[in-house]
């Protein structure tokens, strides 16, 4: 093994996830690929390439997805051997569009080492490498989607450049800034590199200062941008009163209520309850939110005596409570069709009307279903605690005093799509509903966080998040987090909600009309290169074989 090449893809790896919760040391996302970068322009061959991008694209989940283990392991019932090999076995498909995009960015650098003019080299620098890297990060289908731009939330005014760009867009000076290093670093250096394509000391220098530039013009712009929707969302007269509850259900108690241990269930329907009755009793909401699966068994309405009469569901309690609460309330449970079980929520409102109900459409890989085809059985037979659930139609809205919310469960707030599609059906503000209980003290419910926040920014709709053990939070149309709790704390959030009145229009934003159609243009340029790149080889190569035929 290269082992130099392999030490430069582990330590890129390593300073881009402090750059990513839990630790947040964001400000690394503009130096961290630079190991990564002269990685590429001192390797020899394919070979030290692929080791390269190939101890990245395992390291950076083995660092920054530990997490996967600790489920294996707590939830899982598996040892922690078994729970290790999960994480090895997830590491080598999880991110590897690093690995993509070392193999891509160095056959162009091969290509690009042909250029003398110092213009050509700084467009191949500041312009082809930053595109091809977003267009690859984009195309590469991520069971948590990140970007190296999320990075970027942390510098709110800045972000707000999302509702523009995405978060893609937001990747773009961040790579910039990493090859501008790795080419100052290059020129001053002793050792003269293999494939040498990058720009210049001056067009380096020249790239820093058009980066700063326009950062600096952006959080000026952005700092505008809030202070004006802050503005627009105080002349809004429609209102909703929200409490959010979080109950703080451990694992351990939730599958217990899940099997009907009695103790279990009186504890975990205690908790919401009674964390419900004290906020309606001084704030009295239009809607109390509880989490997923935060009524721990099957929901159907009283329509299925046999599942209520056996204990499998418990609606008459949620009847009472309704009757005795008189305010509607909106909750994660289960619901069953014929055979297949769903990840539900439902409306409710007084005295027991059935307003609505969402069936999660888009499925955690691994923990609500097993995408591995005709060995699907197989892996749930050995681990019988991953859920088989169905999938429900996609976004839909529902309504209370005139609100339209546009409810997602958990996972699917990390996908700016199904978010777009409730924006598209006229939702006012986003409703999200999450379990991290799983994973314990673990960074994941920071990372979820993180990677669920920028809907807001993106559609400039308001999020209500409600976990069961944190973080529940209220994010306001210009992102902030506004109300947040603590991991692991019994709480609640009271707040007031503004939304559009009579002859006020809802705020249409460039993304919430055409999505990412930078990161599109990207993927498109990223294909154009790897033809150009990969497409004369493969076609020499299968010309031969046609002839030897």
């Amino acid at each position: 093994m290269p082992w130099r090449f392999a030490f430069t893809g582990f330590l890129s790896a390593l300073l881009l996830v402090l750059s990513f919760p839990p630790w947040s040391v964001w400000w690394l996302g503009f130096v961290g690929m630079i190991p990564f970068l002269l990685g590429l322009v001192y390797a020899r061959s394919w070979r030290e390439v692929a080791w390269m991008g190939a101890v990245h694209s395992v390291f950076f989940i083995v660092l920054g997805f530990n997490f996967v283990a600790f489920v294996a392991v707590e939830f899982g019932g598996l040892p922690w051997i078994v729970g290790l090999l999960i994480l090895l076995a997830y590491s080598t498909f999880g991110e590897i569009q690093f690995l993509a995009f070392a193999l891509l960015a160095y056959g162009l650098l091969q290509a690009a080492a042909k250029l003398r003019r110092p213009l050509a080299r700084a467009a191949f620098t500041f312009v082809v490498l930053p595109l091809v890297y977003i267009g690859v990060d984009f195309l590469y289908p991520k069971i948590f989607p990140n970007t190296l731009g999320h990075v970027l939330y942390n510098w709110l005014p800045v972000a707000q450049a999302i509702e523009y760009v995405g978060l893609h867009g937001l990747t773009l000076p961040l790579v910039i800034v990493n090859l501008a290093g790795a080419s100052l670093i290059v020129r001053y250096a002793r050792i003269k590199p293999r494939h040498d394509a990058l720009a210049g000391p001056v067009a380096s220098v020249v790239a820093l200062a058009v980066v700063a530039v326009a950062l600096a013009a952006v959080d000026s712009w952005g700092r505008g941008r809030m202070a004006e929707l802050t503005a627009l969302e105080k002349t809004w007269t429609r209102k909703l009163k929200v409490s959010v509850i979080q109950g703080n259900i451990g694992d351990v108690d939730k599958l217990a209520s899940e099997s009907g241990y009695e103790p279990a269930v009186k504890k975990v329907l205690d908790a919401y309850r009674d964390a419900s009755l004290d906020s309606i009793s001084h704030f009295h909401p239009d809607l109390v939110v509880w989490p997923e699966t935060s009524y721990p068994f099957l929901y159907t309405h009283l329509t299925d005596a046999a599942a209520n009469n056996s204990g499998a569901a418990r609606d008459a309690w949620m009847k009472e409570f309704v009757a005795e609460t008189r305010t509607p309330i909106f909750f994660g449970a289960y619901s069953s069709v014929g055979k297949r079980d769903y990840n539900t929520a439902f409306l409710l409102k007084p005295p027991f009307e059935l307003a609505g109900s969402y069936r999660k459409s888009i499925l955690l890989a691994f923990g609500e279903y097993v995408p591995l085809g005709p060995l699907s059985p197989l892996i749930t037979s050995i681990v019988p605690v991953i859920a088989d659930f169905g999938r429900g139609p996609g976004p839909i809205t529902l309504e209370v005093k005139g609100v339209k919310l546009g409810p997602q469960i958990c996972y699917e707030g990390i996908f700016p799509e199904h978010s777009r599609g409730a924006v598209a059906q006229g939702a006012d503000a986003l409703l999200n509903i999450t379990n991290d209980s799983w994973f314990g003290r673990t960074g994941e419910p920071w990372l979820h966080l993180l990677l669920t926040v920028p809907r807001s920014i993106e559609l400039r709709r308001p999020m209500i998040r409600s976990t069961n053990t944190g973080v529940s939070t209220i994010v306001d149309i210009t992102g902030e987090m506004r109300y947040s709790t603590r991991l692991f704390e019994t709480a609640s959030i009271d707040t007031t909600l503004s939304f559009p009145g009579a002859g006020q229009k809802p705020i249409e934003t460039f993304y919430s009309r055409h999505g990412d159609v930078f990161a599109q243009a990207c993927s498109a340029f990223a294909l154009l290169a790897a033809f150009f790149v990969f497409g004369p080889p493969l076609l020499g190569h299968a010309r031969k074989r046609l002839r030897r035929r």
